[in-house]
């Protein structure tokens, strides 16, 4: 019997903890994050303004990595037409490829806003990427249940997203589709 993964670069490629990895990683990394610019004397309102921020701002980058990366002419696009396949096939981007652009984007945030700013800001994105991965998952593996009606949108946008791979890009919002009018409804 064929491999269906025949030709996808291993680090694609991930085993079942590769796959579940980055729910164990990305946590304590942003806490981490948190923690320093606090200890380092970053005022409540300021890191809580500056996490929903970060937050928000993966909501966008979500949209954009999507649509211009794994939908774009370049070695991820092999990558997510095989998940488009096998949407319950362990195939995604390995913790390392994730950690290390969030670590190149804190440091290039820390030149512009400085250390705590950019820690915090890396933090949001970080769990914004994080629930990203929590409801992507549960799309393909679980249906999406315990996310109630919010879920259950999603799942419908996100299953006619690989119908047609032409809108949609949104996982985890549905924002950034509908400003860029990539978004279609399904039924």
């Amino acid at each position: 019997m064929p491999n269906p993964h025949a030709g996808l670069p291993r680090a694609f490629d991930l085993s079942r903890l590769g796959y579940f990895a980055d729910f164990v990683l990305v946590p304590p990394a942003a806490l981490l994050l948190l923690a320093g610019a606090l200890w380092r004397g970053l005022p409540w309102p300021v890191l809580l303004a500056a996490l929903a921020a970060g937050m928000f701002a993966w909501t966008l980058a979500e949209y954009w990595i999507h649509r211009s990366v794994f939908h774009g002419a370049n070695r991820f696009a092999a990558m997510h037409d095989l998940h488009h396949a096998l949407p319950k096939d362990m195939i995604g981007v390995a913790s390392w490829g994730s950690l290390a652009s969030f670590a190149l984007i804190c440091c290039g945030l820390a030149v512009v806003v400085g250390w705590d700013l950019a820690s915090v800001l890396t933090a949001g994105l970080m769990l914004g990427y994080l629930f990203y991965c929590v409801i992507h998952v549960c799309m393909h593996h679980n249906g999406a249940r315990g996310f109630g009606r919010y879920g259950a949108l999603m799942l419908r946008l996100h299953r006619g997203h690989h119908r047609g791979g032409r809108g949609n890009y949104g996982v985890s919002s549905p924002l950034w589709d509908i400003v860029f009018r990539t978004y279609h409804p399904v039924n």
